[in-house]
């Protein structure tokens, strides 16, 4: 409670930046703001082609299958690109003026969010239009599970850009570990061909709970068990307080590293 009253006094700061953030990274584009969109629905083009015309993955409506996926799985890879170097991108900045420095990779994933969120109802405009009956008790958990999610991937961020600070080849590291990451999630392949001696171990990945969850809320997906969920809370209110702990510990000397 208190970092998030500490970060309140800036607000005018985070707003600047966002506003900034979304600036830089569509100008120049031919269609600015709608690649938030062209890119998931060009990788879910993609991907039924290989996994449901020649691999012929049994998965009803499987193009909205993986969309839903795909779009809450991007706001995660895309979040951690662009936070990971959020500080090391900023370094005059830093060295000129004091304030809180989670500031940006806070602002990075609220100007993915800007992307995020209208890309998530391009699923549930696909779901309308393949006649997917949609379960408006499900949709009301949506923005709690977009909360989660955002959580989850703002302790990550938080590390990752103060550790690039010291080591420059995190970026570089965790591009690998998320290409694998991806295989390990239900985002081309649905829960269910996981065998079921594996399936505990294999939801010890949160991604794994929170795709299922957008599924659930999104498309009307078999809600997955709740000792999942409970699991999920408890390891996203350890992962935000730990990896809050360390951007603290390790900000001390950045003035100087950066």
């Amino acid at each position: 409670m208190i970092m998030v009253t500490e970060l309140f006094k800036y607000k005018e700061l985070i707003y600047f930046l966002v506003h900034r953030e979304i600036r830089i990274r569509y100008r120049n584009s031919l269609f600015g703001f709608l690649w938030s969109l062209l890119e998931p629905l060009g990788l879910m083009i993609i991907y039924t082609i290989v996994f449901s015309v020649i691999l012929r993955f049994e998965v009803e409506n499987y193009a909205l299958f993986v969309l839903s996926g795909l779009i809450p799985w991007m706001f995660l890879t895309q979040s951690i690109n662009r936070g990971t170097k959020s500080l090391t991108q900023n370094s005059s900045l830093i060295r000129k003026i004091y304030f809180p420095r989670q500031i940006f990779p806070i602002t990075i994933i609220i100007a993915n969010l800007v992307n995020f969120i209208p890309a998530l109802f391009l699923v549930l405009l696909f779901a309308v239009i393949m006649k997917v009956e949609l379960i408006w008790g499900n949709l009301l958990l949506l923005p709690l599970i977009i909360l989660f999610h955002t959580l989850f991937v703002l302790s990550i961020v938080l590390v990752l850009s103060i550790t690039n600070v010291y080591y420059r080849d995190t970026e570089f590291v965790f591009n690998l570990v998320t290409r694998a990451w991806m295989y390990l999630s239900p985002i081309i392949y649905p829960v269910y061909l996981v065998p079921e001696k594996y399936i505990d171990l294999y939801m010890l990945n949160p991604m794994a709970i929170i795709i299922s969850l957008y599924r659930t809320a999104l498309i009307g997906d078999e809600m997955i068990p709740a000792s999942y969920v409970l699991y999920l809370l408890g390891l996203i209110t350890m992962f935000i307080s730990l990896s809050w702990y360390i951007f603290n510990r390790l900000n001390r000397r950045v003035g100087e590293v950066i």
